[in-house]
């Protein structure tokens, strides 16, 4: 039987969230034209390996069961093409999963591909040739993601950055940073530079910002330059209640084509939530790349 749905399932789902997914890919698709498989990454295989694999079969569409990571591995092999991409939530944050309005119980998101829905083409990041679809950055938000642990993250979710943000926020230093949007070069003092093509993050790091879309052919950029961590406090007071207050302390772009970070010492860089390499680095827009089931 041909495979109409094909399930990618990464190493670190729980097992009872696959036992979730089985269960409800077979009483929610027994229905449909063609059937279903469901492919689990073993954590010593090579993820874009098996994944190109399992595209062997000619899938209607494609599912990425994970994490926001496991997203963007998907849909790396998915880039460009008109073949759709489901997500059944099953990670740690789980942003573009929020940001789109997808259930985050699994036999719903599973319903949601199974059933009425809709098609949305979104942008992405291409960074070191990978693909990446939430946001990326340098600083703050890089040094949070650099030493937050695995462990930590599997027993506190979401709540096992906060303390790990605290702290990176009271010995952040200001990093010299060059930065050219599409071609257009300044230096920073900037103790956080965020990319974003997902709001979801930024809105919380930097509250009544510019509206962040996944779908308007552009990346935003919010570079904060802070002379000393006690200005944190005071940003974030500013920026609640009077936005147009905190212009000298955060400088917000966008980028239709790409922005390139360097800085005269490597300097941690995180996409999607994993620590990719260092500076220098050159984040491309891709728009409309992706076509998401939401």
């Amino acid at each position: 039987m041909p495979v109409d749905t094909l399930f990618i399932v990464a190493p670190t789902v729980a097992d009872e969230t696959r036992a979730a997914l089985l269960a409800a890919a077979q009483s929610l698709m027994c229905g449909a034209d063609a059937g279903f498989a469901i492919r689990e990454i073993a954590a010593d295989e090579s993820f874009d390996g098996a994944i190109q694999q399992s595209l062997e079969s000619d899938p209607a569409r494609v599912v990425a069961v994970g994490g926001d990571g496991t997203l963007a591995t998907v849909a790396h092999a998915l880039i460009n093409t008109d073949r759709p991409l489901g997500i059944v939530p099953a990670g740690t944050g789980n942003l573009v999963a929020r940001e789109l309005g997808i259930p985050l119980d699994t036999r719903a998101a599973v319903a949601r591909i199974a059933g009425p829905h809709r098609l949305r083409r979104v942008d992405a990041m291409r960074i070191n040739g990978r693909t990446y679809l939430l946001n990326a950055g340098v600083g703050v938000n890089a040094a949070v993601i650099d030493r937050t642990s695995r462990l930590g993250k599997s027993l506190f979710g979401r709540s096992a950055y906060v303390g790990t943000a605290v702290w990176r926020v009271l010995c952040s230093r200001p990093l010299r940073l060059d930065i050219a949007i599409d071609g257009e070069a300044r230096g920073y003092d900037a103790t956080d530079v965020l990319i974003s093509n997902c709001g979801a993050l930024a809105r919380v790091l930097h509250p009544n910002g510019p509206d962040i879309r996944m779908d308007d052919g552009q990346i935003d950029v919010a570079i904060v330059c802070m002379k000393a961590a006690i200005e944190y406090p005071w940003f974030y007071f500013l920026r609640r209640l009077v936005p147009w207050r905190v212009n000298r302390i955060i400088h917000e772009r966008t980028a239709r084509c790409t922005v390139n970070i360097r800085s005269a010492e490597p300097v941690a860089v995180q996409a999607d939530g994993d620590i990719i390499g260092t500076t220098p680095v050159e984040i491309a827009v891709s728009p409309r790349a992706i076509n998401l089931i939401c």
